[in-house]
């Protein structure tokens, strides 16, 4: 069989069918082959999920049926003993007894007068034994007074606020209002010389935080290990008088 031979088309005319493949256009896409082996797959998948939903239904649905049957028993009906008869009711009293002999009183006994009286009985007494005399009271001697902590009174400071940190630490209000005063803080002294638990002693005027300013500068202040008599400055207490004064223009 020979090929009709294909002549160029011009645009917008339709290309000449195959005469020998009246159904087959050249310009058509070429068709998919079956796969055989896809079918077969699907087909026994089907199979085998078609008998699992069987047996499942089998085992789950379907009814299950006992067979029971009826077994005879004889029973024999035991009737209870009879109760014992009643016992025969007591015979009569006889009739024209004689009477009973009458009652003698019997005669009083006589109690002689003259016996002696038998001599008391003599007990000694049971002697108690003395309780112990109590023991004296223990007298706990007073329990010694705890060490009052030195007071330092002429202190040997290494570094202490100057006037720089007096204007920082000016408290603002009195500052505005040009208003002096002064305040005593009261200190521990650490081994080291520094100042630590500080508390407001006393401050003039008491409504211008002269007080927390001074608070504020404590950490400022450092002693020198010992003081000038020698005694150990660790624990000891130290009262730290503070003016606050405005620099003069």
């Amino acid at each position: 069989m020979t090929d009709t031979p294909s002549h160029p088309t011009p645009e917008g005319i339709a290309p000449a069918a195959d005469v020998a493949h009246p159904a087959h256009n050249p310009f058509d896409l070429p068709r998919p082959r079956r796969n055989n082996g896809v079918i077969v797959a699907i087909v026994l998948s089907v199979a085998v999920h078609g008998i699992i939903g069987y047996y499942l239904y089998r085992a789950k649905f379907h009814p299950k049926y006992q067979d029971y049957s009826d077994v005879k028993t004889e029973a024999t009906i035991i009737h209870p003993p009879p109760p014992p008869p009643p016992p025969p009711p007591p015979p009569p009293p006889p009739k024209n007894l004689p009477p009973p002999p009458p009652v003698q009183p019997r005669p009083p006994a006589v109690v002689p007068t003259n016996i002696p009286t038998p001599p008391p009985l003599f007990i000694a007494p049971v002697q108690k034994p003395k309780p112990p005399p109590p023991a004296p009271p223990v007298i706990a001697a007073p329990a010694p007074p705890p060490p009052r902590p030195t007071v330092i009174t002429n202190p040997d400071w290494t570094s202490r606020p100057n006037a720089d940190d007096l204007a920082k630490y000016y408290p603002d209000r009195a500052q505005r209002t040009n208003t002096t005063g002064r305040a005593v803080i009261s200190c521990t002294v650490t081994e080291k010389g520094s100042l630590t638990g500080c508390s407001v002693s006393s401050e003039e005027p008491s409504d211008q935080g002269f007080g927390d300013a001074a608070l504020k500068m404590a950490h400022l202040f450092k002693m020198r290990p010992k003081t000038r008599d020698g005694a150990p400055v660790d624990g000891a207490a130290v009262n730290i008088p503070i003016r606050f004064e405005l620099p003069k223009e």
